[in-house]
């Protein structure tokens, strides 16, 4: 029976080849079973309906081509341990993308355009940093390619002295905390075919599960602070340093014990609630928000600015000056977006016509 799904999936990969077809494939989504010698990977064909099983200790050498997945970038017996650095000194050169949501197509054409990676997605950025500010997750139809994707790049940055940093955004906790309210119904559909919720398919027995819990809510570059929705000042004098606000979210406030945990500490709340680290749009309400109180979160921060996501804007914006810098560029409706681009401490702008623009205030 194992010879004969082994026969079947070849089969059924090699005549893809062949034929030149580009199927939409939803996967690949990779189980531990039994440990770290036997793997599960499901997938579904959108194009067919048809949903796809392989078992056995090397399944991932048998798969079909999957958008954004680069097989010998997946170590499989690798360990999953959360990165102890929240501070990087002395980084020259950055790209820095948020709130993907799904849009894979236009996040590849701008790490294109902008010299991150090459048309084969191979990583070009030498020692470069790449910061994702958060919410790959949710609306758009292209989560898990830009999932793998990110991984690859993360993988291939690290070889050569660069770096990927993928930082949780609050649609990633939302969906690691079986919140689904904002999934796109293809994940939903993928899900039932595959006889699960759609959380299961990134819980702490999966790969990309594993992965997930290990990315850090913030971390400071140089003199900048990222984080996806911002630092409230209440945040900021409870918090105690990055380190400690990136272990506090591990251990309380990732996974589905989050609700449990917030409604018993005052303090898990706060992070939890729309004044906590993922949530929080204060910066951008005029009649809440002054310079005298982001002077005051940078100074708590020992930082000059703070770059966010999760507040829409057009373009790329600035404002106390250039304290905050909102990287949330719409790229969610899957026809505008930019990166933001650092180069010797000057940011620029990048486009999807290949453009690179001063930043603008925001009015």
């Amino acid at each position: 029976m194992r010879l004969l799904l082994i026969l079947v999936f070849s089969t059924f990969a090699l005549a893809l080849a062949s034929q030149g077809l580009e199927r939409d494939l939803d996967g690949p989504y990779i189980d531990y079973l039994r440990g770290h010698d036997r793997y599960k990977v499901e997938w579904v064909d959108r194009t067919n309906g048809g949903a796809y099983r392989i078992k056995g200790s090397n399944p991932l050498a048998k798969l079909p081509p999957f958008k954004g997945f680069h097989p010998q970038s997946v170590d499989v017996n690798r360990s999953f341990e959360r990165e102890s650095t929240v501070a990087y000194t002395d980084v020259d050169t950055l790209a820095v993308i948020s709130d993907i949501h799904g849009q894979y197509e236009v996040a590849r054409r701008l790490l294109i355009l902008h010299g991150i990676m090459d048309d084969a997605e191979n990583w070009t950025f030498g020692r470069g940093h790449l910061v994702i500010v958060g919410d790959v997750f949710d609306r758009g139809d292209q989560v898990t390619p830009t999932l793998w994707l990110i991984y690859h790049l993360q993988q291939s940055a690290a070889a050569v002295g660069g770096r990927v940093h993928f930082l949780l955004g609050n649609h990633e906790t939302m969906v690691l905390e079986h919140d689904l309210r904002y999934v796109n119904p293809t994940y939903l559909a993928t899900a039932r075919k595959l006889g699960m919720p759609y959380y299961k398919l990134f819980n702490e027995h999966t790969f990309l599960g594993k992965w997930l819990r290990t990315l850090p809510l913030s971390i400071k570059i140089n003199d900048a602070v990222y984080v996806h929705g911002g630092f409230s000042r209440e945040v900021v004098h409870q918090m105690g340093g990055l380190a400690k606000l990136n272990d506090v979210y591990h251990d309380y406030l990732v996974g589905h014990r989050a609700q449990m945990a917030a409604w018993h500490s005052k303090k898990l709340n706060l992070l939890h609630g729309r004044r906590g680290p993922l949530w929080y749009r204060g910066y951008f309400d005029r009649r809440q928000f002054t310079a005298d109180d982001i002077d005051e979160i940078l100074a708590s921060l020992d930082a000059r600015r703070i770059i966010v996501g999760h507040t829409s804007f057009d373009a790329i914006k600035r404002y106390f000056g250039d304290r905050i810098i909102a990287v949330d560029s719409s790229i969610k409706f899957g026809s505008m977006g930019e990166v933001l681009l650092i180069t010797n401490g000057i940011y620029k702008r990048g486009t999807l016509t290949g453009e690179v623009l001063e930043l603008e205030p925001i009015q």
